[in-house]
């Protein structure tokens, strides 16, 4: 016994998980102490403030941040695992180029959009000024997808390579610097505005390291990776359609998913309950987060290990490690929020202003019930990118938002504080169809003999 837990523990997969476990939890941490320092220095208002801009800026981000990179690691990862060099220049070059022209669409669309559509939305309930003022700093935000370009195609490459080590350190740098310079620019501006300069600032940081650490990995002797002139110079003539084809709509529905689990429940909170409610929705989401560190390593280890499997036409070593990642991901996570619980009330009341404790514990236990079920599906979105049912997907995530969203409003007309955050439970749920779908489809071995022709 003792033999094969030591055999595990020096697998690949186990200790890139380790690693990225590692990263996982300094960058919540991280986020819980920027969430407590900002709740005294902004007070509840302000802090909802904050959240909501860089919300409403992932409405437009997550489209290209979630989808593009997502399909563009499986793609690098299974030409990597067949030493097809030119083809992970073409997907990096392709992932710089997407960028590069929906960094300056949305800038643009941002600058029209974002302002006015906040003094619709938020004009009854905020001065029309600071309305306007979050329209601007949502706006700000938006310049972050083209500096984050650097940062974006190093940690592809290193996730698809499965350099898991850079990786984290990158994660993790970044995640340090932001939380300085968030907090700095609050004291120097006593304002949100300065916790929206802080993010862009933390982006130009991390995009300069990235550039760095990407030169470095090139040569630690592990598996090729090209140059950025490689890079930069197949851009041009790089078509967009074909990677955008699977990008987007893996895009459209994570960002449908961002939507029903950050955006909508904050977007009802602001108008049914207030921006103090917003606030500590988002901090039981960081508090809960810690729970599900475990969730972060394996899931952003599965997709380049799943891929690798995929590559080689290996059926039964892809159903293997699917079912081993979700059952044993799961079992932890579940284990860990329920740990997470117990000690919520001490750390709320410990960290935060004592008017925060009661609702922000509440919003957590709620969480807690829809988190469960979401445990078991780390391994989804790789499943359905690398056997090629997105459409599938997309249909039943389209079946959930049917049959979740209604209730969602209804139950926030009865209950306008909590009624938002039980929504997103029964949403969170819905994963549990998802995972039915695909336990039957590895039940089908006519899989493993297509994959073998």
């Amino acid at each position: 016994m003792k033999q094969k837990l030591l055999a595990a523990i020096r697998t690949k997969f186990v200790k890139d998980t380790l690693t990225l476990q590692a990263s996982g939890f300094l960058t919540q941490a991280s986020g819980f102490a920027a969430s407590a320092v900002l709740a005294f220095a902004l007070g509840a208002h302000g802090q909802g403030l904050f959240v909501m801009a860089v919300t409403l800026q992932a409405l437009l981000f997550n489209l290209v941040n979630v989808g593009v990179v997502q399909a563009t690691v499986s793609q690098v990862a299974a030409a990597s695992s067949r030493d097809l060099n030119e083809k992970v220049t073409a997907w990096l070059a392709f992932l710089v180029k997407t960028y590069l022209v929906t960094g300056a669409l949305m800038i643009g669309v941002g600058w029209f959009a974002l302002p006015a559509l906040c003094e619709r939305i938020y004009g009854d309930d905020l001065p029309v000024e600071e309305a306007r003022d979050l329209g601007l700093w949502a706006w700000w935000l938006t310049w972050w997808i083209l500096i984050d370009t650097p940062r974006a195609v190093a940690q592809v490459a290193f996730h698809a390579t499965r350099r898991m080590t850079p990786l984290a350190q990158l994660d993790a740098s970044h995640e340090f610097i932001r939380l300085f310079l968030t907090l700095g620019g609050v004291v120097i501006t006593n304002s949100p505005a300065g916790a929206v300069l802080g993010e862009i600032a933390s982006r130009m940081c991390a995009a300069y390291l990235a550039l760095n650490m990407y030169r470095n990995a090139r040569t630690d002797g592990a598996t090729w990776l090209p140059s950025w002139r490689e890079i930069w110079a197949k851009v041009p003539s790089i078509p967009l359609q074909k990677g955008l084809r699977l990008g987007l709509r893996l895009g459209l529905l994570k960002n449908a998913t961002t939507i029903f689990i950050n955006v909508l429940p904050r977007l009802l909170l602001s108008g049914f309950a207030s921006f103090a409610w917003v606030a500590y929705f988002n901090i039981a989401q960081k508090i809960m987060g810690l729970a599900t560190i475990a969730m972060q390593g394996v899931s952003r280890n599965v997709l380049p290990a799943l891929a690798e499997k995929r590559g080689k036409n290996d059926f039964p070593g892809f159903r293997k490690l699917y079912w081993r990642a979700s059952l044993i991901g799961g079992g932890a996570i579940a284990v860990a929020i329920g740990l997470g619980l117990l000690v919520a009330r001490a750390m709320i009341a410990r960290f935060y202003p004592e008017d925060y404790t009661e609702p922000v514990f509440k919003c957590c236990w709620i969480l807690a019930i829809g988190m469960v079920p979401t445990g078991f599906g780390i391994a989804l979105d790789p499943f359905y990118i690398l056997t090629n049912k997105m459409r599938a997907n997309l249909l039943l995530a389209l079946v959930g938002a049917i049959v979740t969203i209604p209730i969602n409003v209804y139950i926030t007309m009865l209950w306008p504080e909590e009624g938002p955050v039980w929504g997103q439970a029964i949403y969170l749920s819905w994963s549990l169809v998802h995972f039915t779908y695909i336990a039957f489809w590895l039940r089908n071995n006519r899989h493993a003999t297509e994959w073998g022709s």
